[in-house]
């Protein structure tokens, strides 16, 4: 009775064992295919974007990500996001996720998420990007800055 049990709890734990396996295999595959084409495309974005700029903020977003805010309201994020300074350096790309929407609009298409750890000059931070694809180029969808230094 106590061997049937085990070997059912070994076979339970063998099959979530393959089942994360496959899923780091189908993550990795997934983010191999970007890597080539958004890394290179997301680089010399944020190095512009780093600089500050509304209007270089607003060139790289998609149409949808910026209709509902005025530019006043987006003058308001670049000057809080200012509070970082200069652009160090870039950490290493991490893959979080390629997803495909299907709404109604110009929100369809195909999405790409990471996150980057960046130094600039007063602190640390963690920017997350969603690439929006677009032939054979992308254009930010979503763009957000976590860190400490923008609260002091």
């Amino acid at each position: 009775m106590i061997k049937k049990i085990l070997k059912g709890m070994g076979i339970t734990l063998l099959v979530i064992i393959c089942l994360f396996v496959i899923l780091a295999v189908w993550t990795s595959f997934k983010a191999s295919g970007y890597k080539e084409t958004a890394i290179p495309y997301l680089t010399p974005a944020l190095t512009e974007i780093s600089k500050w700029d509304a209007q270089t903020l607003k060139s790289y977003m998609t149409p949808t990500s910026i209709e509902g805010v005025s530019d006043d309201d987006l003058s308001k994020i670049v000057r809080a996001f200012s509070k970082l300074g200069d652009l160090k350096e870039l950490g290493e790309y991490q893959f979080i996720n390629v997803s495909t929407k299907a709404v109604t609009g110009d929100g369809s298409g195909t999405f790409v998420t990471y996150k980057i750890p960046a130094s600039f000059e007063n602190g640390e931070a963690q920017i997350t990007v969603t690439l929006k694809e677009e032939g054979e180029s992308f254009s930010i969808y979503h763009f957000n800055i976590n860190s400490m230094a923008m609260i002091e």
